[in-house]
This record gives C-alpha cells, sequence and structure tokens, in this order.
C-alpha cells in the first residue's frame, strides 16, 4: 500500500476493529487504519512514529469522547476544529492553572522560530481539504484523566466555557501533526456524558458507527 494516503487512527483496538468493519473494501484501500495508543503520552509518540513511516498527506483520529455541552449529543459523530489541554500545568480541579496561565508554551518551537509553536489551543488548519462534515463549534478537551463524577465534568466545564467534549489523545495528536507539518482531523463519536461511568448508559456502538459513516464521507470529500 503506497505513502500518502490518508492515516487514521485510534486510541483502542475495539475502536479500531469497529470502525474499520463498517467501512468498504475500496474505502479501506485508500486509508491506512492504525493504532495510536490510549492516553496522551503514548497517542502523541506514536502519532509521531506513524507519520514519519508512512507519510501521510493527512491524519485522522478517530473514537470516542463524552460529551460536556448538550448540544453535543449522544450518539452524534463530530469534527472539532480546535484542541484544548487539560492537566498540563499546575494543581487540579478548581485549583487547575493551565500552561499558558502561568507563561508557559507547550512548543516554543527550535531556535525561536514562530511558525509551529503552540499553547494550550491547536485550531485545525487544513487548506487542502474541503468544509469539515458536521462539526461543532467550541473545543475538544483532551484530558489526562477523564471525569470521574458528573461534578468534576462541570468543573471543567466552568473553567473552560468552550469545551464541548473531553477525550484524551485530541491534543496530543493534534500536537504531533502541528510539529510534523501535517495536517490533522479529529472525529468522535460521544458515547457518554462526561462524568458518568456506568458503562450501561453509553451508546459506544451507535457512536463509532456515526464516526464509521463519518470516515467515509471524509474519504469521498478528498478524494
Amino acid at each position: 500500500m503506497p505513502d500518502c494516503l490518508p492515516l487514521l487512527v485510534f486510541p483502542t483496538q475495539h475502536e479500531l476493529a469497529l470502525v474499520e468493519a463498517e467501512l468498504s473494501a475500496k474505502e479501506r484501500q485508500h486509508i491506512l487504519c492504525r493504532l495510536c495508543g490510549f492516553g496522551p503520552v503514548a497517542a502523541a509518540s506514536r502519532t509521531a512514529t506513524l507519520v514519519s513511516l508512512h507519510k501521510p498527506n493527512v491524519v485522522l483520529l478517530a473514537g470516542i469522547a463524552g460529551s460536556l455541552d448538550a448540544r453535543c449529543q449522544i450518539g452524534s459523530s463530530y469534527e472539532f476544529a480546535a484542541v484544548r489541554s487539560y492537566g498540563i500545568g499546575i494543581g487540579t480541579g478548581e485549583n487547575f492553572q493551565s500552561a499558558e496561565d502561568v507563561g508557559w508554551k507547550q512548543w516554543q518551537g527550535e531556535n525561536e522560530q514562530v511558525n509551529g509553536c503552540f499553547g494550550d489551543v491547536i485550531q485545525r488548519t487544513n487548506p487542502h481539504t474541503k468544509s469539515m462534515q458536521k462539526s461543532i463549534e467550541g473545543e475538544l478537551l483532551s484530558v489526562c484523566a477523564a471525569s470521574s463524577s458528573p461534578e468534576e465534568a462541570e468543573i471543567r466545564k466552568k473553567q473552560f466555557p468552550a469545551g464541548m467534549a473531553e477525550d484524551m489523545e485530541g491534543f496530543a495528536v493534534a500536537a504531533a501533526c502541528t510539529m510534523l507539518k501535517v495536517p490533522w482531523v479529529v472525529i468522535r463519536g460521544i458515547s457518554n456524558t462526561a462524568g458518568d461511568r456506568d458503562q450501561s448508559n453509553w451508546h459506544t456502538e451507535e457512536a463509532l458507527h456515526n464516526v464509521s459513516k463519518h470516515v467515509s464521507h471524509f474519504l469521498a470529500d478528498t478524494q
């Protein structure tokens, strides 16, 4: 399979298997499906490795996320134009201060180069792709640990009102792609309300079914 195809990455094998199974044989010929790993550390490292190895023309992160806002409906999938890092900085909970709050860039660039540097938020800029399918205004909050309760999710939403959903890998993948100058897209299926840890309430399969349709639309738009 040639390089320069879109690279579709997933945090877990479960997410990869469910989405890939719903793609057509033709679609699977025009995309590379790989694991990036669970959580921000593995996702950033593995994405950088995969980009260096395969030289994709765009990286898509797909999987599930928890809703922080009623406009982000459970079972649906969305593209996010902005991802925010949450948890890197000082303190936790109501005492949390982000890296930028205390004056740090997450990546300043080498040799004082401004191009490619970023702070707590990375904005999607993909000039060669068409308009986003079912995008949502606001930010995807990329956390180091998912909200353990509705109260914790509420604290995060209060701190960052633009947060529509929370995941763990979005900022990491966007950071790796930004540093390597590769366009990125984040597609998340909303499986649950953030802070609801009772998986009997989750709509994982429905969310991932809509993610697979979302990926199909993306491939059709970019071919």
